[in-house]
């Protein structure tokens, strides 16, 4: 037999900010710079490999293309370090 909720306080809704739903998705998109193909890679990987890189902090994890071997940018991505990676930054400082 289930309890009847008492009538009062209703739960309030929390809207989250963009850098917030973007820190709870599961993936990060990676684009090749090459043949523009996509690759979700889980964000646990990412992470993972940004936290153990001694490199420089202000590039992002390298991934691959399995399509062609170029180099793969993040869509967007927040590293652990606090720096950002936006894809749209990446492909203005190459032209």
């Amino acid at each position: 037999m289930s309890k009847k909720r008492k009538p009062g306080k209703k739960k309030k809704l929390q809207i989250q900010s963009r850098s917030k739903f973007l820190q709870d998705k599961e993936t990060v998109n990676y684009v090749c710079l090459s043949c523009q193909q996509n690759e979700e890679i889980p964000l646990s990987v990412v992470r993972n490999f940004d936290a153990m890189d001694d490199g420089d902090p202000e590039v992002p994890s390298q991934f691959a293309c399995e399509s062609c071997g170029g180099e793969m940018y993040p869509e967007y991505e927040k590293g652990v370090h606090g720096y950002e990676y936006r894809l749209d930054d990446q492909l203005k400082a190459r032209v």
